[in-house]
């Protein structure tokens, strides 16, 4: 039996995903494609980006950046802008930074994650808002982790960038929201991404976080993706500064 077909309004829409070339990013940037929008993704690597692009296909298009660099995230908008000419959708994402825990963190490496996971994010979300606000339209979405709410003990840079952002966007949805503009961000629990292997090789014990979590298995990142496209449709848009978990019933909190 077929995928029953909901039209999410996304047709035509304009929207850009950075580190779309793979895992979430690019489950999320292939959700989008799926529903019509107009994508571009957004990575360092330009081989893999124009793999991803090959992969996407439905006129998917890269943009090499490396958002690390200063003034690059603003630069990188000029260039949607300039082929699309607006923006309805941005989705923030970005790969976890080194993992490191209590008394084993050094300055550089808490550096690292926020200038990787918080500062890039943050000045794309600066330059991008306005303009959404006076079309009086747009959707801004955040990849994040479920960190923010329940923090890893060895995972000390990712909690800390990762909750920074959140909070900042939590603030600006406040902001956007008589503009119709919506800020909500998704928290992945354990997916089968390539960010699951880097996790496995650094040491940090698989079989025990996912034991933690009730429906047994890792996620499937297309799941992460379905989400991302609903929140960005026409049918969401009175949710706005909520945080979204996807992580098969893991976290424990209430909130």
């Amino acid at each position: 039996m077929g995928r029953e077909v909901v039209d999410l309004g996304l047709k035509g829409a304009k929207a850009l995903v950075t580190g779309g070339t793979r895992g979430l990013g690019f489950s999320v940037a292939a959700a989008l494609l799926e529903e019509g929008a107009e994508v571009v993704i957004a990575a360092r690597d330009e081989q893999i980006g124009e793999g991803a692009v090959s992969l996407l296909g439905r006129g998917a298009q890269y943009l090499p950046v490396d958002l690390t660099v200063s003034g690059r995230p603003q630069e990188l908008l000029r260039q949607f802008l300039n082929v699309h000419g607006h923006m309805d959708i941005l989705v923030l994402n970005a790969g976890g930074p080194k993992n490191a825990s209590l008394g084993a963190m050094p300055v550089d490496q808490l550096h690292e994650g926020v200038e990787l996971v918080l500062a890039p994010m943050i000045e794309l979300v600066e330059a991008a808002a306005p303009l959404m606000r006076a079309r009086r339209f747009g959707r801004i979405i955040s990849i994040s982790s479920y960190v923010v709410r329940e923090p890893d003990p060895e995972m000390m840079p990712s909690n800390v960038a990762r909750a920074g952002l959140l909070a900042y966007l939590k603030a600006a949805a406040f902001e956007l929201a008589h503009f119709d503009v919506t800020v909500n961000s998704v928290l992945p629990g354990l997916h089968a991404t390539q960010r699951l292997v880097a996790l496995q090789e650094a040491g940090v014990d698989l079989d025990r976080m996912l034991s933690r979590v009730p429906m047994g298995r890792f996620g499937d990142p297309d799941d992460c993706g379905h989400l991302v496209a609903y929140l960005c449709s026409k049918w969401a848009g009175y949710i706005t500064g909520q945080a979204i978990a996807v992580d098969g019933g893991a976290t424990r909190g209430l909130l």
